[in-house]
């Protein structure tokens, strides 16, 4: 789940950058709210995904354990806003 959203992410920040492909008017513009529309999807799944291992660390030691993941790894992911990956 992680590389994924990783990789949507740089897809979608790479629309967002400045390139010397975009044209200047409406096209440039529908692009850019298409990118910023992908980019808000991708921060609501990194918030759910964080929620989602927050409520199983609550649950106990052994439901992460269950998904292959370490607490300390649980934790760190938990201490990142929802916009980084």
């Amino acid at each position: 789940m992680s590389t994924q959203l990783s990789l949507t992410s740089r897809f979608y920040q790479s629309l967002w950058s400045e390139q010397p492909t975009w044209t200047t008017g409406p096209a440039s513009v529908w692009a850019r709210l298409i990118a910023l529309r992908g980019l808000v999807a991708v921060w609501r799944e990194r918030k759910y995904y964080r929620e989602e291992l927050k409520r199983l660390a609550e649950d106990g030691p052994q439901r992460i354990d269950d998904i292959g993941l370490t607490l300390a790894a649980v934790e760190a992911e938990l201490q990142k806003p929802f916009w980084k990956a």
